[in-house]
């Protein structure tokens, strides 16, 4: 839930959006190339291995174009054309989603200034915020979630009424602008929540549950090209589930975290459903990257055929284009699907193998030289620790 972030946007899209048209954009895929973005750079691209599938949670867009590198799942507020052109010169078949909540507010004026000139482009109608949009205790307070911080700098984030009709508008409004762009392959919903555990009194859960379920019902309707909806389910599927119809894929966030305790077993479950996931590990807010975690994440995503990766700061800070020597890897195609070993997980791909070990150390014997991508160690025999993962490539 990086809110930094959105702030420079919303100072990039009020000034910029003008010159963004529903109807022609000139650079990204067409609506009916939703499902396979990528036939619009007229840059050579890159060429971009399907395995690893990286992706990037709330992404810092600056960054990831001026890296260079080919991110397979942006996840942002909105992408502008000329953006679009410079991250498909990277990725061709990079997937653009944009979006931000549907039922929260962060009290930052940069940030409403560019929620309301979203929903309010194309339309007849100039979009605000009023204090009647705001849910609110007996007494008359605004519902908190709690994310204001001296430390971080960041201001609080409140919810919204789901039942008031001229917030429901609005938010809705900001979603059919987003679908529209035909830049972006999808949308993403951030802070999904079926209960309003912040103010109990304010509003019940089922009235909270069926008023969101109506805004995301609307949503849907709206979105006429079938592209990809992705939720934030926070920790997994169950704390979201009653929203299923909704979405094609969810993120967990702060996976194997302090904050929110997904385990990797949570997250191998996770894949076994229809949905996409996307494994979003990060430092816990303390900018420490723990490789071993990142390997163990990064290998647990390539069990599976439905599933990204993302590594980053964390939820006070999203978004950051890091990019290690593992994401590099020259897999090819899978050989078949993930089997358990020695309390391990192995997969087995054109170029190498993965092993993923959460729970236990492993030794790994190959007939041939394999190289270990983390070390570059070439070797027949390997040893992976607990709490960690590796990739082996055959040695050429």
């Amino acid at each position: 839930m990086n809110k930094l972030v959105l702030l420079a946007m919303g100072i990039l899209i009020a000034m910029a959006l003008l010159g963004c048209s529903g109807n022609d954009t000139g650079n990204g895929s067409t609506p009916n190339e939703s499902k396979t973005p990528g036939s619009g750079s007229t840059i050579t691209p890159v060429s971009k291995a399907e395995y690893p599938k990286i992706a990037s949670w709330l992404a810092k867009k600056n960054e990831i174009i001026a890296s260079g590198k080919p991110f397979d799942l942006i996840m942002t507020g909105f992408v502008m054309p000329d953006e679009v052109e410079k991250i498909k010169s990277q990725n061709p078949n990079a997937i653009l989603l944009a979006g931000l909540s549907a039922n929260w507010i962060w009290d930052n004026p940069d940030w409403m200034d560019f929620l309301t000139t979203v929903a309010s482009y194309g339309s007849d109608k100039t979009y605000e915020i009023t204090d009647e949009m705001y849910l609110r205790n007996p007494d008359g307070s605004r519902c908190p979630f709690g994310w204001a911080s001296d430390t971080w700098g960041q201001e609080e984030i409140y919810a919204m009424d789901p039942r008031n009709p001229d917030w429901v508008e609005l938010i809705t409004s900001f979603y059919k602008t987003t679908l529209e762009q035909p830049q972006h392959d999808g949308i993403i919903v951030d802070m999904v929540v079926e209960k309003q555990w912040w103010c109990p009194d304010a509003i019940s859960n089922q009235e909270w549950l069926d008023a969101t379920k109506s805004i995301m019902s609307k949503v849907q309707q709206l979105n006429t090209k079938n592209k990809l909806i992705i939720f934030n389910a926070g920790k997994n599927l169950c704390d979201i589930d009653e929203y299923s119809q909704y979405f094609d894929g969810y993120l967990m966030e702060n996976f194997m975290g302090d904050q929110l305790k997904a385990t990797f077993d949570e997250g191998l479950k996770a894949a076994d459903g229809d949905y996409i996931v996307i494994y979003a590990v990060d430092t816990g807010d303390t900018g420490i990257k723990d490789m071993n975690k990142m390997r163990l994440g990064l290998t647990l995503s390539l069990l599976n055929d439905n599933t990204y990766f993302a590594y980053d700061f964390g939820p006070r800070d999203h978004g950051q284009a890091w990019w290690f020597p593992e994401y590099d890897a020259d897999l090819g195609n899978p050989l078949g699907a993930y089997y358990e070993k020695d309390n391990a997980y192995w997969r087995e791909f054109e170029n190498g193998m993965v092993v993923s070990s959460p729970h236990t150390d492993v030794t790994v014997n190959f007939d041939t030289i394999h190289t270990d991508v983390t070390t570059g160690e070439q070797s027949q025999t390997f040893e992976v620790g607990p709490d960690d993962g590796r990739i082996f490539i055959i040695a050429g």
